[in-house]
């Protein structure tokens, strides 16, 4: 599904509170997810750690994973050659959150729910097309945030939930 909605209605402030537990603000849209293993893709990228490479960064989430298989996941998400072995800290905004999806597709075990909060913010055209070919390979239940309808439509999503400007939500069946 996704979760749409002006800037500022609070979506960011409402996955958290699902994802966390956190108690509802009052008058504003609020919930709780009951699911064990949650994969939640921030706008801020966090988790990575700066100084390893991206290689080191997704076999730690994948410790499963050879090498080379999370050399081939990335080379799929766009980060190929010297960017594999170079520090995180030193990728582009689009090679960090390509690293950061990588680390939640290969994650061991794997997200039974994937949570990306604006995912298309620092991609390019090519690197939108990578993501919504690695969501469609992917088997869980998806939460996106996103302003970018055109993104939204080839996610190929069930349903879209609408946060209001005063925190009221309606929901819109797709498909």
């Amino acid at each position: 599904m996704a979760l749409v909605g002006p800037n500022g209605v609070g979506k960011t402030s409402l996955l958290e509170q699902m994802l966390q537990g956190a108690p509802a603000t009052p008058g504003r849209a609020s919930g709780e997810l009951h699911v064990s293993r949650v994969g939640y893709l921030t706008q801020r990228l966090d988790g990575l750690d700066d100084s390893a490479s991206a290689l080191a960064n997704v076999g730690a989430a994948a410790p499963h994973s050879t090498p080379g298989e999370i050399r081939n996941q990335l080379a799929r998400l766009l980060v190929r050659g010297d960017s594999v072995e170079r520090p995180v800290a030193t990728l582009s905004g689009g090679e960090r959150f390509r690293v950061s999806l990588a680390r939640l597709l290969l994650a061991d075990p794997p997200a039974q729910l994937l949570v990306l909060d604006e995912p298309t913010n620092n991609l390019d055209v090519r690197s939108v097309e990578q993501l919504v070919e690695a969501l469609d390979s992917y088997r869980g239940a998806l939460i996106i945030v996103s302003h970018d309808d055109g993104f939204l439509a080839r996610a190929e999503l069930d349903a879209v939930i609408e946060i209001d400007p005063d925190g009221a939500l309606h929901e819109r069946r797709l498909g």
